[in-house]
């Protein structure tokens, strides 16, 4: 774990009056950050303030600070459970927290919690297979998100809590020993493109997006992040990394506005129209589920 930079810890004490934790890549096990990394701070607080849910940069340090409510459940002990506190409060809040966490074994919530993203994927089956006729793209759109789920999943029921700029690497250094999940991973990586990774794409992606978003600052970390990992001639981090928060991003807009925007999403996503192949993919992407479900039990 890479110690938190003295002006980041003294920002905190100095403008954030709630208790305050460190979570993300920087303390998770057996995580390395990278240089583009921001610092994730959880700040419990009863009610949402506005200076929670920001983005900031503070002497070269990127400074995400992500709300949690004060009546911490079960939902959300799996973000917490590498969490390094920075600020408590008089009731040492925080303190007691993590004595809970340990308790509740967030190791096994976190297995629960993957199978329930596989299960999600099935979710997406009428909305894949409805529209490959008529809207290929748009099934390629669902088929996409579906493979992203798997592989959190996969990644979860592993004991690992999925970090988007990272994933990809997660995915290569998991330990897998089941025949069917590393057939699962494998199906899931086909269906989200990884084999079309390029420069070109990624170029063409990030300039897509920036019509959906303009400059916020959450948009500029995130395609900050993918020109990095390029940068690094992590193209295949970068393409995959493009992929999972365009579809996080759209996944909290309606059908309605997916449907309008569908071409320039099959851009920012590098989607397939080919029928045939998106219903082999699927077909397969089912199977590996089922398959990854059964080898857990």
């Amino acid at each position: 774990m890479i110690p938190i930079p003295s002006t980041v810890v003294q920002y905190i004490n100095d403008h954030t009056p709630h208790p305050s934790a460190l979570i993300g890549c920087h303390v998770a096990s057996g995580q390395i950050p990278y240089s583009c990394c921001e610092f994730d701070i959880a700040v419990f607080c009863e009610n949402r303030k506005t200076y929670v849910d920001r983005v900031i940069t503070l002497n070269n340090a990127t400074i995400e600070f992500i709300y949690f409510p004060m009546r911490v459940d079960e939902r959300h002990f799996i973000y917490l459970k590498d969490m390094e506190i920075i600020r408590d409060n008089d009731s040492f809040f925080l303190s007691s927290l993590m004595a809970k966490l340990k308790e509740k074994s967030p190791d096994r919530l976190l297995r629960m919690y993957g199978k329930r993203q596989i299960v999600e994927s099935f979710f997406l089956y009428e909305s894949i297979t409805k529209n490959l006729s008529n809207r290929p793209l748009l099934s390629s759109f669902w088929l996409k998100i579906s493979a992203y789920y798997l592989i959190k999943g996969i990644l979860a029921m592993h004991g690992i809590m999925s970090s988007p700029a990272h994933e990809l690497e997660q995915v290569r250094d998991l330990h897998v020993k089941s025949a069917e999940i590393a057939s699962g991973i494998n199906v899931a990586l086909d269906c989200i493109g990884i084999e079309r990774a390029g420069s070109s794409a990624i170029s063409r992606s990030l300039k897509v997006f920036s019509v959906f978003e303009k400059s916020t600052m959450s948009s500029l970390l995130w395609r900050a992040k993918a020109q990095w990992m390029l940068n690094q001639g992590r193209i295949a981090d970068s393409y995959y990394y493009i992929g999972k928060m365009a579809t996080e991003y759209m996944l909290s807009k309606d059908e309605g506005f997916i449907v309008k925007f569908l071409k320039p999403i099959g851009i920012l996503l590098d989607l397939s129209i080919d029928p045939q192949s998106i219903h082999k993919l699927h077909s397969l992407l089912i199977k590996a589920s089922n398959d990854t479900l059964k080898s857990s039990v």
